[in-house]
């Protein structure tokens, strides 16, 4: 598995490679200038700091320490390079599509909403927003929801648990485990719809709306890109991605709206609408904080 996931950049640094890095992928690396090394920082940060890390991994003994380990440490290295460097994520592409996947598979990819969304939800988490840098931000944001599974297999029953939700989780786990439709259209929709009625129970309840805000969604940042991949243009993009994987994989028509469904959670002042404030505040502070 190491050799698998470190020879392409293995290869990518080594100029002189031509079997596995073909002169379509090398003249696109070329292309990037000075971030044309990003593969080599890339594999450096493999080589050196992910086993650190994965022994953390290892040694960590509450979900919180693993969702910060893994998202923080794990994600948000190379993440940062992609936002210092993301016309990588271009020269990956053109790297897989003409080097890494076969030809007949490579044709029925739209690798132009693969290229939309990556460079999209990329964009997303680079930079700072009043003065925090987001990704840290992010980093918290993962932790948080460790916390949540930590208070949840303790046994509490505070508004930073499952708990409170168990009958609204119980219908999402019910849908994975038990497909009572033979159409996958109809069994995505009802997966989506379960996991609107948790997110609904867990994010707008009047009683814990201002703790979780106060958790989830309370730095500008996580605001910020909320309503960036929820823009028409995002959704836009998610949406084309979604019906091509989807006709990868199935005769029948993908279902219709799961996606900006699914995308509708992650904006919580639109999506609890008029069941709690809290959210709609808290936008209004960053936009007047931020001079939006």
């Amino acid at each position: 598995m190491k050799e698998f996931i470190l020879a392409p950049l293995e290869a990518l640094c080594d100029n002189k490679e031509t079997v596995i890095v073909g002169p379509s992928c090398r003249r696109e690396i070329t292309k990037l200038g000075a971030c044309a090394d990003t593969p080599c920082k890339m594999l450096e940060w493999a080589e050196n700091q992910a086993p650190v890390s994965f022994t953390r991994f290892l040694a960590a003994e509450s979900y919180e320490d693993i969702y910060r380990i893994v998202f923080g440490e794990g994600i948000v290295p190379l993440w940062r390079m992609l936002c210092e460097c993301p016309g990588v994520i271009n020269a990956s592409i053109e790297c897989v599509r003409t080097e890494f996947v076969e030809e007949v598979t490579a044709s029925k990819v739209n690798w132009n909403a693969v290229r939309s969304v990556l460079q999209g939800v990329i964009k997303s988490g680079c930079g700072e927003v009043g003065g925090s840098e987001c990704l840290v931000e992010m980093s918290e944001l993962q932790a948080s929801i460790g916390r949540v599974l930590d208070n949840t297999y303790r046994g509490e029953e505070g508004c930073l648990s499952l708990r409170r939700a168990e009958k609204e989780l119980t219908g999402v786990f019910r849908v994975l485990v038990t497909q009572e439709t033979a159409l996958p259209s109809e069994y995505v929709k009802d997966y989506i719809e379960k996991c609107v009625k948790l997110w609904d129970e867990l994010m707008c309840d009047g009683d814990c709306a201002g703790e979780m805000q106060d958790t989830f969604y309370s730095n500008c940042c996580i605001k910020r890109a909320a309503e960036f991949l929820n823009s028409k243009q995002m959704r836009k993009h998610f949406n084309k991605l979604f019906k091509n994987v989807w006709s990868l994989y199935f005769e029948e028509p993908s279902p219709k709206r799961v996606v900006d469904q699914y995308l509708s959670m992650f904006e919580p002042a639109t999506f609890c609408g008029d069941k709690t404030g809290v959210y709609k505040y808290f936008n209004k502070q960053c936009d007047q904080a931020i001079g939006a």
